[in-house]
């Protein structure tokens, strides 16, 4: 892995590109941790009151970054690893397991707004150790619907809650 690849792999380097942090920040969040060992989110959010919404979007980033994407369309995927998780956890999670590896790993795609969530769901419920690849959002629920069906679940259905998941939380007048 070259220098510069390395730097953009760094979270503090993905918090200075997306806004929250800048350089110096970054820098004295290197310095305590080499003084304590904490996570750098962690310190980041003690100093600095970055949100964990923002140390969770730029992990995600970093893991997107470095695992890359992933085409559902290039798998077959493994009927043993589907029936790991009911179709309530595919769509809640926004996860489709694809196959064991001959080491006994599970792959399982996941997208990328549900990826942190989703590997806190696999690391307490699941036994195999599981890698995640991110997929593209539509192509997802494309396969989420062909493994996990849910009748229920409508495009208009879909679109209605990711909308609600973009809208500000509306306050109450007291």
């Amino acid at each position: 892995m070259t220098e510069q690849r390395d730097k953009e792999l760094r979270i503090g380097q993905i918090l200075i590109d997306q806004g929250v942090l800048n350089e110096q920040q970054v820098f004295e969040i290197l310095q305590a941790q080499k003084k304590c060992a904490a996570p750098f989110g962690v310190l980041a959010e003690q100093m600095f009151e970055v949100t964990v919404e923002s140390i969770e979007q730029a992990w995600v980033e970093q893991y997107s970054r470095f695992t890359g994407g992933v085409d559902l369309s290039d798998f077959d995927f493994d009927a043993e690893a589907l029936r790991l998780i009911n179709r309530r956890q595919a769509w809640q999670f926004e996860i489709l397991p694809i196959q064991f590896e001959t080491s006994g790993e599970l792959l399982m795609a996941a997208s990328r707004a549900r990826l942190a969530r989703a590997v806190t769901f696999v690391t307490n419920r699941l036994e195999p150790i599981v890698y995640f690849r991110v997929a593209e959002s539509q192509q997802l629920r494309h396969f989420l619907r062909r493994y996990y069906p849910m009748p229920e679940v409508t495009d208009a259905i879909l679109k209605r809650a990711r909308e609600m998941g973009q809208e500000p939380p509306t306050g109450t007048d007291g």
